[in-house]
């Protein structure tokens, strides 16, 4: 590989850390071809060192951005303002950043002025976190990490870069990163430090100042991973769950999470089990959720506190499908009992109903509109309790109901509840 600019902070000897990865080797040979430095840098170099490879790889770089550009056939001027171009190579997308200097964070999420610069050194001493602010020359295999995040993620421990009140100060955000840092999934709980542990608390006010898509892309990882329970539960202690959803979460709907799969809606629905549906509607809309997100946690969060009766097991089955599965799921976490949810699995879903309206009329003589259509659910609704398969059976349903007679609005239909 080319040799670029060596970096001005000292780095330790570390071969083969990152893998063999062609596109990744293309885009720094460029870069130190050109005569400038190149590291990758980040979450990268994170995951590697824990022994995990990496789905996406950053790299910094002393080359302006606009010398990123003029030095590759295929940019994005993703985040040209601060310093950041997407570069394509092979069927790989690099974000490559230019390292800089920034002053003044006005807004507690980007800074307020940048200016770029060539020191590595400064680059990783403005990053959250010391797990982050690792960079690696492939070239050289050097690892810089002149604040110890390697011997950090060896030991479990989740430390600021520098003075913890100082890096959360500068970007809320990095308030939620540092609870989603916490879940090390099946390595378990990194918690803070002191430091950062009281920094947390003492800046939650700073989430005010995030954009809510933001703050909402975070939690909802947090939500879904290993030990949600256990990260929701600190957040709500320390009052930033509760500045961000405005209601108060039981604990113990907390501690159900983690007996359901990482279900985001599921879980969602166990943590909002003692709100109202209106609160409910109050936070999604606030969290801006996709549509799916919003119907699928209104529509489990009704099935928590309802229970198929017996003689209604196949239209519960038809109506609800797979979902079925998750209703059981969330309430064997409350341990309530589910054998009649486990016995409607066996009858059959998305079953079509067997006549249409020409056929009502032949056999009824009603012409189109209400009653005809009330009188088709109607008798769609006995087709799927009764298990019927042919139009003979239809038949003589119809001949046993009085569909002649009363308001159609009154009549059955093929929904359940």
């Amino acid at each position: 590989m080319e040799e670029g600019l060596l970096a001005d902070v000292a780095g330790e000897h570390f071969p083969s850390l990152i893998p063999q990865n062609d596109d990744l080797r293309h885009v720094l040979d460029v870069l130190c071809a050109g005569g400038y430095g190149a590291w990758v840098v980040g979450g990268a170099v994170r995951d590697c060192i824990l022994g995990t490879i990496p789905s996406e790889y950053d790299i910094c770089t002393n080359a302006t951005p606009q010398q990123i550009i003029e030095s590759f056939e295929d940019t994005i001027p993703t985040g040209e303002r601060f310093g950041t171009i997407t570069v394509k190579s092979g069927e790989s997308l690099f974000e490559i950043t230019t390292l800089r200097t920034e002053t003044g964070y006005g807004d507690g999420r980007r800074p307020d002025a940048v200016e770029w610069g060539d020191s590595l050194a400064v680059d990783l001493s403005r990053r959250d976190f010391t797990m982050n602010s690792m960079a690696y020359d492939c070239a050289r295999e050097l690892l810089h990490d002149p604040y110890k995040g390697r011997i950090d993620l060896q030991n479990g421990n989740l430390r600021a870069v520098g003075k913890a009140s100082q890096r959360l100060s500068e970007d809320g955000l990095r308030i939620m990163r540092a609870y989603r840092f916490m879940d090390r999934s099946q390595n378990g709980v990194w918690f803070p430090d002191n430091e950062l542990s009281d920094a947390l608390v003492e800046h939650r006010s700073m989430l005010a100042m995030v954009s809510i898509e933001r703050i909402w892309a975070e939690l909802k990882r947090i939500i879904i991973g290993k030990n949600a329970h256990v990260i929701l539960s600190r957040m709500n202690r320390d009052g930033v769950l509760g500045a961000i959803i405005g209601y108060p979460i039981s604990l113990d709907l907390i501690d159900n999470i983690s007996k359901l799969e990482p279900d985001l809606e599921a879980r969602l629905s166990m943590m909002f089990l003692k709100l109202k549906s209106n609160e409910i509607d109050d936070i999604l809309k606030r969290l801006k959720v996709s549509k799916n997100t919003f119907s699928r946690t209104k529509k489990l969060h009704f099935l928590i506190h309802n229970y198929p009766d017996a003689n209604e097991l196949r239209l519960y089955r038809n109506e609800l499908g797979e979902e079925v599965l998750t209703h059981g799921d969330l309430l064997d976490s409350m341990g309530k009992n589910i054998d009649l949810i486990k016995k409607a699995l066996q009858y059959p879903t998305n079953i079509e109903c067997l006549i249409d309206g020409d056929w009502i009329m032949e056999k009824t003589g009603l012409g189109p509109g209400i009653r005809l259509g009330r009188l088709k659910e109607w008798l769609f609704r006995i087709q799927i309790e009764r298990g019927y398969q042919d139009l003979a059976q239809i038949e003589t349903a119809l001949c046993t109901i009085s569909w002649n007679h009363g308001n159609p609005e009154e009549w059955p239909k093929a929904r359940w509840p």
